[in-house]
């Protein structure tokens, strides 16, 4: 059995980045998928995932303190949102981190709720376990060549730093 902590070091590490910097999960998954197994994946992504989101939560909550964003908070839509999401917080997150719904809408309402930041940690480490798992067993059945994996973490890279230039570019008004 070949030595699977490299694999599982660097998708924790992806899957930490991914949490701040848009990336698609896919090509990290499928390639530690490679050498290790699904479930390895799957218990490492949920740590990953919570860590990350503990830091989104405080970084949420200490954002939206700005009173320009906390203006936002104040318009009909946003408010009707935030009911929405405290109807059902803990699913709601579990469900926005396991299938391929924009995490963001959950990633910005529950920490403004009031949400406690433990319980959303929790929901979204058990939300993207099982997609990961499932990524991860899909991969292996697959095979798809390393090289294409690779080329497709590298181009998720360059499109993100592309916007990240473009956005630190762009006129401030």
């Amino acid at each position: 059995m070949p030595n699977v902590v490299p694999a599982l070091a660097m998708f924790f590490g992806l899957m930490v980045l991914a949490g701040f910097v848009p990336q698609p999960l896919t090509p990290a998954t499928l390639l530690a998928a490679k050498t290790a197994p699904p479930w390895a994946l799957a218990l490492v992504a949920a740590v990953a995932a919570a860590s990350a989101a503990f830091v989104d939560h405080r970084l949420v909550r200490t954002t939206f303190q700005i009173k320009a964003l906390a203006e936002i908070r104040k318009k009909p839509l946003f408010q009707r949102a935030e009911g929405w999401v405290k109807v059902a917080p803990f699913l709601t997150t579990a469900a926005f981190a396991a299938l391929p719904l924009p995490f963001i809408i959950v990633r910005v309402l529950m920490p403004l709720t009031g949400y406690p930041a433990w319980r959303y940690a929790v929901a979204v480490g058990l939300g993207r376990a099982p997609r990961i798992y499932v990524i991860a067993v899909v991969g292996k059945e697959l095979d798809i060549p390393t090289e294409l994996l690779v080329g497709a973490l590298a181009l998720g890279a360059l499109v993100s730093i592309a916007a990240y230039v473009q956005q630190r570019r762009a006129p401030k008004a």
